[in-house]
Protein backbone atom coordinates (compact mmCIF):
# COMPACT_ATOMS: atom_id res chain seq x y z
CA UNK A 1 0.00 0.00 0.00
CA UNK A 2 2.91 2.27 1.01
CA UNK A 3 4.75 1.36 -2.35
CA UNK A 4 0.85 2.15 -4.20
CA UNK A 5 0.62 5.76 -2.40
CA UNK A 6 4.17 6.48 -3.91
CA UNK A 7 3.46 5.70 -7.06
CA UNK A 8 0.28 7.36 -6.95
CA UNK A 9 1.70 10.74 -5.97
CA UNK A 10 4.11 10.51 -7.98
CA UNK A 11 2.22 10.09 -11.23
CA UNK A 12 -0.69 12.23 -10.64
CA UNK A 13 1.48 15.61 -10.26
CA UNK A 14 -0.34 16.56 -13.39
CA UNK A 15 -3.85 18.42 -12.70
CA UNK A 16 -5.68 16.51 -15.51
CA UNK A 17 -4.25 13.00 -14.36
CA UNK A 18 -4.69 13.92 -10.76
CA UNK A 19 -8.43 14.66 -11.42
CA UNK A 20 -9.03 11.53 -13.33
CA UNK A 21 -7.46 9.67 -11.24
CA UNK A 22 -9.96 11.25 -8.47
CA UNK A 23 -12.79 10.39 -10.97
CA UNK A 24 -11.75 6.78 -11.10
CA UNK A 25 -11.50 6.71 -7.65
CA UNK A 26 -15.30 7.40 -6.92
CA UNK A 27 -16.56 5.22 -9.59
CA UNK A 28 -14.27 2.11 -8.57
CA UNK A 29 -13.88 2.66 -4.61
CA UNK A 30 -11.08 0.53 -5.51
CA UNK A 31 -8.49 1.89 -2.72
CA UNK A 32 -10.80 1.74 -0.23
CA UNK A 33 -11.67 -2.13 -1.37
CA UNK A 34 -8.31 -2.48 -1.41
CA UNK A 35 -7.89 -1.48 2.25
CA UNK A 36 -10.94 -3.56 3.16
CA UNK A 37 -9.38 -6.49 1.51
CA UNK A 38 -5.61 -5.76 3.04
CA UNK A 39 -8.20 -5.63 7.17
CA UNK A 40 -10.03 -9.16 6.56
CA UNK A 41 -6.46 -10.28 5.67
CA UNK A 42 -5.14 -9.05 9.00
CA UNK A 43 -7.71 -10.69 10.88
CA UNK A 44 -7.36 -14.08 9.41
CA UNK A 45 -3.72 -14.15 10.03
CA UNK A 46 -4.22 -13.25 13.51
CA UNK A 47 -7.66 -15.40 14.28
CA UNK A 48 -6.43 -18.89 11.85
CA UNK A 49 -4.54 -20.77 14.48
CA UNK A 50 -7.29 -20.36 17.01
CA UNK A 51 -4.81 -18.95 19.74
CA UNK A 52 -5.92 -15.76 21.87
CA UNK A 53 -9.13 -16.69 20.75
CA UNK A 54 -12.62 -17.53 23.37
CA UNK A 55 -15.97 -17.97 21.43
CA UNK A 56 -18.94 -17.01 23.62
CA UNK A 57 -22.32 -17.07 21.91
CA UNK A 58 -22.55 -14.85 19.21
CA UNK A 59 -19.44 -12.80 20.41
CA UNK A 60 -15.59 -13.48 19.48
CA UNK A 61 -13.19 -12.25 22.10
CA UNK A 62 -9.52 -11.50 20.83
CA UNK A 63 -6.72 -10.81 22.93
CA UNK A 64 -4.88 -7.83 23.20
CA UNK A 65 -1.78 -8.04 21.32
CA UNK A 66 -3.73 -9.17 18.59
CA UNK A 67 -5.96 -6.60 18.30
CA UNK A 68 -3.15 -4.38 18.72
CA UNK A 69 -2.01 -5.54 15.43
CA UNK A 70 -5.14 -5.78 14.02
CA UNK A 71 -5.68 -1.83 15.06
CA UNK A 72 -1.89 -1.25 13.79
CA UNK A 73 -1.18 0.68 17.23
CA UNK A 74 0.63 -0.18 20.20
CA UNK A 75 -0.07 -0.88 24.05
CA UNK A 76 -0.55 3.14 24.73
CA UNK A 77 -3.05 3.54 21.34
CA UNK A 78 -5.06 1.01 22.78
CA UNK A 79 -5.26 2.37 26.07
CA UNK A 80 -5.87 6.27 25.29
CA UNK A 81 -8.66 4.86 22.99
CA UNK A 82 -10.04 2.78 25.67
CA UNK A 83 -10.31 5.37 28.57
CA UNK A 84 -11.50 8.33 25.65
CA UNK A 85 -14.18 5.82 24.76
CA UNK A 86 -15.57 5.07 28.64
CA UNK A 87 -15.43 9.01 29.39
CA UNK A 88 -16.92 10.17 26.02
CA UNK A 89 -19.45 7.96 24.71
CA UNK A 90 -22.43 9.35 26.08
CA UNK A 91 -21.26 12.64 24.17
CA UNK A 92 -20.75 10.92 21.69
CA UNK A 93 -24.00 9.00 22.00
CA UNK A 94 -23.22 5.67 22.05
CA UNK A 95 -23.41 3.00 25.04
CA UNK A 96 -20.78 2.69 27.54
CA UNK A 97 -18.75 -0.09 27.25
CA UNK A 98 -19.41 -3.37 29.17
CA UNK A 99 -17.55 -6.07 30.52
CA UNK A 100 -18.65 -9.12 28.86
CA UNK A 101 -20.01 -7.37 25.88
CA UNK A 102 -16.82 -4.97 24.35
CA UNK A 103 -14.03 -6.27 26.62
CA UNK A 104 -13.39 -9.41 29.03
CA UNK A 105 -10.34 -10.40 31.23
CA UNK A 106 -9.57 -14.10 30.79
CA UNK A 107 -6.84 -15.81 33.11
CA UNK A 108 -5.36 -11.75 34.01
CA UNK A 109 -5.27 -11.16 30.14
CA UNK A 110 -7.27 -8.60 28.06
CA UNK A 111 -9.49 -9.70 25.68
CA UNK A 112 -11.70 -7.28 23.11
CA UNK A 113 -14.74 -8.61 21.17
CA UNK A 114 -15.58 -7.10 17.54
CA UNK A 115 -17.70 -4.75 18.95
CA UNK A 116 -15.27 -3.87 21.52
CA UNK A 117 -13.12 -3.23 18.67
CA UNK A 118 -15.26 -1.34 16.58
CA UNK A 119 -15.63 1.51 19.16
CA UNK A 120 -12.03 1.58 19.53
CA UNK A 121 -11.63 2.32 16.18
CA UNK A 122 -14.23 4.31 15.64
CA UNK A 123 -12.34 6.59 18.78
CA UNK A 124 -9.10 6.27 16.88
CA UNK A 125 -10.31 7.80 13.91
CA UNK A 126 -12.36 10.53 15.64
CA UNK A 127 -8.87 11.55 17.68
CA UNK A 128 -6.57 11.61 14.95
CA UNK A 129 -4.91 14.86 13.80
CA UNK A 130 -4.89 15.81 10.15
CA UNK A 131 -1.19 15.09 9.42
CA UNK A 132 0.08 12.87 6.40
CA UNK A 133 0.30 10.06 8.84
CA UNK A 134 -2.18 10.28 10.69
CA UNK A 135 -4.64 10.48 7.38
CA UNK A 136 -2.72 6.98 6.54
CA UNK A 137 -3.66 5.80 10.25
CA UNK A 138 -7.46 7.15 9.98
CA UNK A 139 -8.35 5.25 6.79
CA UNK A 140 -6.67 2.15 8.44
CA UNK A 141 -8.90 2.58 11.49
CA UNK A 142 -11.78 3.58 9.19
CA UNK A 143 -11.22 0.15 7.38
CA UNK A 144 -11.76 -1.45 10.29
CA UNK A 145 -14.76 0.16 11.80
CA UNK A 146 -16.53 -0.60 8.46
CA UNK A 147 -15.66 -4.81 8.38
CA UNK A 148 -14.26 -6.22 11.31
CA UNK A 149 -17.57 -7.24 12.90
CA UNK A 150 -18.69 -9.09 9.24
CA UNK A 151 -14.96 -10.64 9.14
CA UNK A 152 -14.86 -11.75 12.64
CA UNK A 153 -18.30 -13.18 11.85
CA UNK A 154 -16.45 -15.55 9.48
CA UNK A 155 -14.21 -16.66 11.03
CA UNK A 156 -16.54 -17.99 14.13
CA UNK A 157 -18.06 -20.23 11.44
CA UNK A 158 -14.43 -20.91 10.71
CA UNK A 159 -13.76 -21.84 14.56
CA UNK A 160 -16.84 -23.71 14.60
CA UNK A 161 -16.42 -26.32 11.55
CA UNK A 162 -13.04 -26.63 13.33
CA UNK A 163 -13.64 -30.57 14.18
CA UNK A 164 -15.42 -31.27 11.03
CA UNK A 165 -12.56 -30.05 8.98
CA UNK A 166 -10.36 -32.23 11.01
CA UNK A 167 -12.27 -35.37 10.67
CA UNK A 168 -12.87 -34.83 6.79
CA UNK A 169 -8.53 -34.33 6.53
CA UNK A 170 -8.22 -37.46 8.90
CA UNK A 171 -11.13 -39.29 6.74
CA UNK A 172 -9.48 -38.67 3.39
CA UNK A 173 -5.89 -39.48 4.71
CA UNK A 174 -7.06 -42.77 5.44
CA UNK A 175 -9.00 -43.56 2.24
CA UNK A 176 -5.49 -43.19 0.55
CA UNK A 177 -3.67 -44.43 2.77
CA UNK A 178 -5.64 -47.72 1.24
CA UNK A 179 -6.29 -49.90 4.55
CA UNK A 180 -2.06 -49.92 4.57
CA UNK A 181 0.36 -48.33 7.47
CA UNK A 182 2.13 -45.55 5.69
CA UNK A 183 5.16 -46.48 7.63
CA UNK A 184 5.63 -49.68 7.78
CA UNK A 185 3.80 -50.66 4.45
CA UNK A 186 1.29 -53.34 6.53
CA UNK A 187 -2.14 -54.00 5.10
CA UNK A 188 -5.13 -54.44 6.91
CA UNK A 189 -6.23 -58.63 5.86
CA UNK A 190 -8.45 -60.30 7.60
CA UNK A 191 -6.19 -62.47 8.89
CA UNK A 192 -3.98 -59.72 10.62
CA UNK A 193 -6.91 -56.85 11.24
CA UNK A 194 -5.49 -53.66 13.08
CA UNK A 195 -6.94 -50.03 13.16
CA UNK A 196 -4.95 -47.69 10.73
CA UNK A 197 -4.96 -44.43 13.24
CA UNK A 198 -4.17 -40.89 11.78
CA UNK A 199 -0.96 -39.47 13.49
CA UNK A 200 -1.02 -35.40 13.70
CA UNK A 201 2.93 -34.75 12.87
CA UNK A 202 2.76 -31.33 14.69
CA UNK A 203 0.39 -32.26 16.65
CA UNK A 204 -3.34 -30.98 16.95
CA UNK A 205 -2.92 -29.06 20.45
CA UNK A 206 0.14 -27.34 19.97
CA UNK A 207 -1.07 -26.26 16.61
CA UNK A 208 -4.27 -26.73 15.59
CA UNK A 209 -3.91 -24.22 12.48
CA UNK A 210 -2.29 -27.41 11.14
CA UNK A 211 -4.64 -29.83 12.78
CA UNK A 212 -6.57 -30.04 9.30
CA UNK A 213 -3.65 -29.69 6.89
CA UNK A 214 -3.20 -32.92 5.23
CA UNK A 215 0.39 -32.95 4.80
CA UNK A 216 1.00 -33.00 9.01
CA UNK A 217 -1.38 -36.37 8.29
CA UNK A 218 -0.38 -39.62 8.56
CA UNK A 219 -1.73 -42.78 8.46
CA UNK A 220 -0.17 -45.66 11.03
CA UNK A 221 -0.61 -48.63 12.18
CA UNK A 222 -2.75 -48.72 15.61
CA UNK A 223 0.51 -50.19 17.48
CA UNK A 224 3.18 -47.99 15.61
CA UNK A 225 0.77 -44.90 17.08
CA UNK A 226 0.69 -46.01 20.36
CA UNK A 227 4.18 -47.01 20.94
CA UNK A 228 5.58 -43.93 19.60
CA UNK A 229 3.16 -41.72 21.70
CA UNK A 230 4.27 -44.00 25.11
CA UNK A 231 8.01 -43.16 23.92
CA UNK A 232 7.40 -39.61 23.45
CA UNK A 233 5.38 -38.88 26.99
CA UNK A 234 2.94 -36.24 27.00
CA UNK A 235 4.95 -33.16 25.73
CA UNK A 236 4.25 -31.74 22.54
CA UNK A 237 5.29 -33.31 19.09
CA UNK A 238 6.72 -32.53 15.72
CA UNK A 239 7.70 -34.12 12.60
CA UNK A 240 11.32 -34.34 13.80
CA UNK A 241 10.26 -36.58 17.06
CA UNK A 242 8.33 -38.95 14.72
CA UNK A 243 11.87 -39.38 12.73
CA UNK A 244 14.19 -40.14 15.71
CA UNK A 245 11.40 -42.42 16.73
CA UNK A 246 11.49 -44.30 13.56
CA UNK A 247 15.67 -44.47 12.94
CA UNK A 248 16.09 -45.61 16.63
CA UNK A 249 13.56 -47.80 18.42
CA UNK A 250 11.77 -49.12 14.59
CA UNK A 251 14.99 -48.94 12.77
CA UNK A 252 14.42 -52.58 12.42
CA UNK A 253 11.41 -52.33 10.14
CA UNK A 254 13.77 -50.63 7.56
CA UNK A 255 16.85 -52.62 7.00
CA UNK A 256 15.58 -54.34 3.89
CA UNK A 257 16.78 -52.20 0.66
CA UNK A 258 13.17 -51.18 -0.05
CA UNK A 259 12.31 -50.25 3.15
CA UNK A 260 15.70 -48.54 3.67
CA UNK A 261 14.68 -46.52 0.53
CA UNK A 262 10.97 -45.99 1.46
CA UNK A 263 12.03 -44.45 4.91
CA UNK A 264 14.28 -42.20 2.96
CA UNK A 265 11.39 -40.33 0.97
CA UNK A 266 9.56 -40.65 4.19
CA UNK A 267 12.16 -38.12 6.10
CA UNK A 268 12.39 -36.14 3.08
CA UNK A 269 8.88 -35.12 3.13
CA UNK A 270 8.87 -35.07 7.03
CA UNK A 271 11.95 -32.80 6.98
CA UNK A 272 10.09 -30.44 4.45
CA UNK A 273 7.44 -30.32 6.83
CA UNK A 274 9.04 -29.67 9.61
CA UNK A 275 11.02 -26.63 7.28
CA UNK A 276 8.42 -24.88 6.51
CA UNK A 277 6.33 -25.12 9.88
CA UNK A 278 8.67 -24.71 12.39
CA UNK A 279 8.93 -21.30 13.00
CA UNK A 280 5.33 -20.30 12.47
CA UNK A 281 4.68 -19.38 16.07
CA UNK A 282 4.62 -15.59 16.79
CA UNK A 283 6.81 -14.55 19.75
Amino acid sequence: MAIAKYIQETTTANPVSSFIDTVVERITHRRERTRRMLVRRRIIHETQDLQGIVVRGELVFIERPQVIRILDTNGKGINFAARREQDNCELQGREQMKPGVHFEDVDNVQYWSQRGIVRLAQNMSENLGNKSASKSRKTWTDAVAEVVEDAIEYQKKYIESFDARITRAMNHVKSQADKKCQVTHEKQEPAAPFDLHVHHLFDRATRPDLADFQDNLIAIHENLHRNFHDWHGSASCEPKHFIDYLTTVESWRFEKPRMTTHLQRLINRLEKLQLNHENHRRL
